[in-house]
């Protein structure tokens, strides 16, 4: 069985997709750029596009009472992989796991991103 998920606290899809879906024990988080939930830009930087970013995904899962503590994965796409841009990314997204005992497996590639410079897709594990 799949449920969909929505929320007004997240971006709306800009095309044919879901924010989410859950399934008996899952969440697939479709990619949340760094956007605002109106959809409107937060910036240049990595660290507030990665802080929408997250949140995002945080709303989303909180639509099926899950926190960022029940992500198992996580894939993290950037526009640019320079050494200092990894690094504002790194303590951003540290930022919001602080409290997270088993923080998610993850990758993180270098992505042609069109407007925002990260992308981040979450799975969670749930009961």
């Amino acid at each position: 069985m799949k449920e969909l998920i929505e929320t007004l606290n997240a971006p709306q899809p800009s095309g044919p997709y879901s924010q989410g879906v859950k399934t008996e024990q899952l969440i697939f988080v479709s990619g949340q750029d760094g956007v605002k939930p109106s959809g409107e830009s937060v910036g240049d930087s990595i660290a507030a596009q990665t802080t929408a970013s997250l949140e995002n995904i945080k709303n989303i899962l909180a639509e099926k009472n899950a926190g960022l503590s029940d992500l198992v994965y996580v894939t993290c796409h950037l526009s640019d992989l320079q050494e200092e841009t990894v690094k504002e990314f790194n303590k951003a997204y540290a930022s919001y796991l602080e409290d997270v005992a088993v923080k998610p497996a993850r990758i993180t590639i270098g992505s042609q991103l069109l407007e925002t410079k990260v992308e981040i897709t979450a799975i969670a594990c749930v009961n």
